[in-house]
């Protein structure tokens, strides 16, 4: 028997958003409204999240000037009501106050930490504020097999990644992986079920490394703290701080090296190239803490890095090739994928899974052996999934991928993402399901193909950019983000390989392209 939660439930759901925080901008009350500015700098980072974070701390310890635009508020972690929760709502339901939408002159935005994009046949989650995805992911620093990232990425050195890249991204803002003695409380007992039922449906079981502080999680456990993380809320920030965001780490020291400006509330709109300078061009509408446009500040720079994610960096290139603000090659929009993310989950399970799910998600799970394809699953702990419920995200490498096109007319990107052509990875990750079934116990929890939490490419290596992260035939123009992944990081989140692959690329253009 099987739950079902319609994708158009989920999206009707969703749909209202908004904001709640206060946090600074150099314009935020200023009511300059349509007051245009004006600055320099040698480089200019678009986006803060893992592939921005990164580049913006590279550079700056180069020595080259930086401005970081986040079009998000800075949401500075002050204590147990910096964030908003998810207590009281239901499964997938989100209030107004944790969405992002666009800013407007007469009729506000929302300045909340998550953007719901509605892009043609599918849905896509992705963050907005000073340290992007850090914000409103899981903490989940997952390393995908060798075999499984060779197939997804054979263009780089898994060994690299594995004994230079990885271990270089997890020393700035890993806490390592759950300890026992966590593990071992009352409220973690969903993840050790799922490490039970796993281990007996001969998935290979690992503890991740996680973006969080288990000593903060102790002291939650312990009553030493007021409990967040430790009763699920973990996903909008983490209100009893124990969440690394890149705020508190990568930013933080970038901002330490004098070298970075970053301006939040800088909405980007539209980047271009003076043809008779050669220099870029970023025309950001800023953004008050309400909503509402109130100036715009135009960057020029010699270098430009999108950190945008594979959402808005794949947009801002196709507006600029649509409009012939930049010239740009055709493999730009291609390679666009979901990651092969699937949320997947039972209900009524043989054990109780607690009323409480501890999280962050912490125990992964990689079917190795399944006749289809190798698939990993997530635990992904809940506080509105209550006892007897858990759910997993289902992840593979996609059997085709999409192309994203720009409608100038709306503003917006679509992608022709096929459900149907991707068949044989639902396929796959049903048949690891099966197997947690045949052991668990429990009924399918039906979500539906709903979207995705990890968008990846529309500007990838391989198609748009070099394996560097430079754009094919463009001079001084850099892909650092998940827009470079071409759809898939090898059945794993993708945090960990977004942000360690953005160290390797800086490591490489820093020495052959910056001047």
């Amino acid at each position: 028997m099987t739950d079902k939660l319609t994708r158009r439930h989920f999206i009707r759901r969703t749909a209202a958003a908004g904001a709640a925080a206060t946090l600074f901008s150099p314009a935020s009350h200023a009511g300059l409204f349509n007051k245009t500015r004006r600055s320099s700098r040698k480089a200019v980072v678009i986006g803060s999240g893992f592939g921005g974070s990164v580049a913006s701390l590279r550079l700056a310890e180069a020595g080259i000037p930086v401005t970081l635009v986040e079009r998000g508020r800075h949401w500075q972690y002050q204590g147990e009501n910096s964030y908003p929760t998810l207590n009281g709502l239901g499964l997938h339901e989100l209030r107004y106050d944790m969405l992002w939408q666009e800013p407007g002159r007469i009729i506000p935005g929302s300045t909340g930490m998550l953007q719901y994009h509605l892009g043609g046949s599918i849905g896509v989650g992705v963050g907005a504020g000073l340290g992007g995805g850090s914000l409103v992911y899981g903490g989940v620093l997952l390393q995908p097999r060798r075999e499984v990232f060779e197939q997804a990425l054979p263009f780089l050195s898994y060994s690299d990644m594995d004994q230079i890249y990885y271990p270089r991204l997890l020393q700035k803002v890993s806490g390592g992986p759950i300890p026992d003695d966590i593990l071992n409380t009352p409220n973690y007992t969903s993840m050790r079920v799922f490490i039970d039922n796993a281990s007996r449906a001969g998935l290979d079981v690992v503890r991740s490394e996680v973006g969080f502080d288990w000593n903060v999680i102790r002291e939650e456990v312990q009553g030493k703290r007021t409990p967040f993380a430790s009763i699920g809320e973990y996903v909008f920030g983490c209100n009893s701080g124990a969440k690394n965001t890149l705020d508190r780490n990568y930013l933080a020291d970038a901002q330490a090296t004098g070298n970075v400006t970053i301006e939040t509330l800088h909405n980007v709109s539209h980047i271009r190239r003076n043809r008779w300078s050669k220099r870029y061009e970023v025309h950001c509408e800023v953004v008050n803490d309400k909503g509402y446009v109130v100036g715009n500040h135009i960057i020029e720079c010699q270098y430009l890095f999108m950190g945008a994610g594979a959402i808005n960096t794949t947009k801002l290139l196709l507006k600029a090739k649509a409009l012939g603000d930049i010239p740009l090659n055709d493999g730009v929009g291609r390679a666009w994928g979901t990651n092969g993310d699937e949320l997947m989950g039972r209900n009524n399970l043989d054990a109780s899974t607690g009323a409480i799910q501890g999280g962050p998600p912490s125990i992964a799970a990689f079917d190795t052996r399944n006749p289809i394809k190798t698939t990993g699953f997530m635990h992904s702990p809940s506080p509105t999934s209550g006892d007897g419920t858990q759910l997993q995200m289902g992840m593979c490498v996609s059997d085709q991928m999409s192309t994203a096109s720009y409608n100038r007319f709306t503003d917006r990107i679509d992608f022709n993402w096929d459900t149907s052509a991707n068949k044989p990875s639902h396929q796959a990750l049903m048949h690891t399901m099966d197997k947690m079934l045949d052991t668990g116990g429990g009924r399918l929890l039906d979500l539906g193909i709903m979207g995705t939490w990890h968008p990846l490419g529309g500007a990838a290596m391989g198609e748009a950019c070099d394996y560097n992260g430079k754009v094919l035939g463009t001079d001084n123009l850099f892909v650092v983000d998940g827009a470079s992944i071409p759809g898939s990081s090898g059945a794993a989140n993708p945090s960990l390989t977004i942000g360690a692959n953005a160290e390797r690329m800086m490591e490489q253009i820093i020495a052959e392209h910056i001047r």
